[in-house]
């Protein structure tokens, strides 16, 4: 049997690999510290009703996406893969990368304790997780010259296909977290 992604099936994969849906779970997860020891029934027995933990079934109602998947995201940390026959791949693989270089600048980020250092300043994390991307890309080039002429031609496609995939998948982005976290606060 072929199971066909639908659109928003493609949409909560991306939306639980993004850099929003990091900050959301993390605030969730320190505000109710979800006891890992516990098996998955059991979790879902104490957590499973939406007024338990409202802030998920209020973002399931904000980002319209199923609330059992999503909460599945946030306790139990499961995670879903895309499909190879995806008709949009590539691009969904650059703003997956764009995300995931996101997500690690704001870890080294709060590891840090100087947080005077320019690279870290929060309207240029976007423009400095495509340059990471690119860069690891481009990580077996041997010319400089070359790295440089690709790196700009990528960075600008990069940032195209980045705005282009959220565009189309209707997701939020990193400028959009603080709103939706004090939605569903």
């Amino acid at each position: 049997m072929v199971r066909r992604l639908t659109f928003n099936k493609i949409r909560l994969l991306i939306f639980i690999q993004s850099y929003p849906f990091f900050r959301i779970s993390q605030e969730i997860k320190k505000k109710y510290k979800f006891d890992k020891n516990l098996k998955p029934q059991a979790l879902k027995k104490q957590y499973f009703n939406k007024k338990v933990i409202p802030e998920i079934s209020k973002l399931s109602k904000v980002l319209n996406l199923s609330y059992k998947n999503l909460w599945k995201a946030i306790v139990m940390d499961k995670t879903f893969s895309l499909s190879n026959r995806l008709a949009e791949r590539q691009k969904i693989k650059v703003y997956l990368s764009i995300e995931s270089e996101l997500i690690q600048l704001t870890v080294a980020k709060q590891d840090r304790t100087d947080h005077t250092n320019p690279d870290y300043d929060d309207f240029q994390f976007l423009s400095l997780a495509i340059e990471r991307a690119v860069g690891n890309r481009l990580i077996n080039t041997k010319s400089d010259a070359i790295f440089e002429q690709q790196s700009e031609i990528l960075q600008k496609s990069y940032l195209n296909w980045y705005y282009q995939v959220g565009w189309k998948y209707k997701l939020p982005t990193m400028r959009i977290v603080p709103f939706v976290l004090r939605l569903i606060s």
